[in-house]
């Protein structure tokens, strides 16, 4: 097998498409969770919204979904703009204090806030991915970036639970208790977590290592 450092942060800038019912299921339900919460946060639409609005209601998003505050906690209107200037979202109807946005504008700054909070895209691979889509493909690649961060939320969940019960007796942990990583999408809903310091992202033979490194903790024989 040959793996390249591109290989790897292509696998996670550009999620593949699950073949796992569970994972798909999670995603429309997501879907279904950001259609309901849409209609009742804007019942009209096409309602035009300010960036005030866009903030306030990205915000009230978040919360409704029970996401990680810390997504939302410091997007501002400066965000906003920022965001307009980088072509992460779609020209507004208008100019400077006149500007005019709308639900779409939403689910993209949601898209793309989620997928630089998870570590699976840069803002310009957001807009890159997001360019062109329709509203359906958008609301859907939002969902899955839900369905994501709800993973992540699991897993360091499962973390503290285990580290919880762990007795008091116990040596300590010799690994710090948080790693700035990235999380690396893989088939049939399984996920790779990589320090981002880690030499696999910028050796293809230690990316390799890492290959073989995972499946001896599998038990697996690589020698055939």
């Amino acid at each position: 097998m040959r793996a390249t450092t591109s290989s790897v942060r292509r696998r996670a800038a550009v999620p593949l498409r699950s073949s796992d019912p569970r994972r798909v299921a999670a995603e429309r339900a997501a879907v279904d969770e950001l259609e309901g919460w849409r209609e009742r946060a804007i019942p009209v639409a096409n309602a035009p919204l300010e960036g005030e609005d866009l903030v306030r209601l990205f915000r009230d998003c978040v919360a409704a979904l029970h996401l990680d505050p810390a997504i939302a906690a410091d997007f501002t209107v400066a965000t906003v703009h920022y965001y307009r200037r980088k072509d992460i979202i779609d020209p507004p109807d208008g100019r400077t204090a006149a500007a005019r946005y709308d639900v779409r504008h939403v689910w993209q700054i949601a898209s793309a806030r989620l997928a630089g909070y998870l570590g699976l895209v840069t803002l310009a691979e957001a807009r890159t991915a997001m360019r062109g889509m329709d509203t359906t493909q958008l609301l859907a690649f939002l969902a899955a970036r839900v369905v994501d961060a709800r993973a992540r939320a699991a897993v360091r969940s499962t973390g503290a639970a285990h580290a919880a019960a762990r007795p008091l007796h116990a040596a300590p942990a010799t690994r710090p208790s948080a790693v700035d990583a990235l999380m690396i999408s893989l088939t049939d809903d399984a996920w790779c977590v990589v320090p981002r310091d880690h030499a696999a992202h910028r050796s293809p033979d230690a990316a390799r290592d890492l290959v073989r490194a995972l499946a001896a903790a599998f038990r697996l024989d690589t020698s055939r």
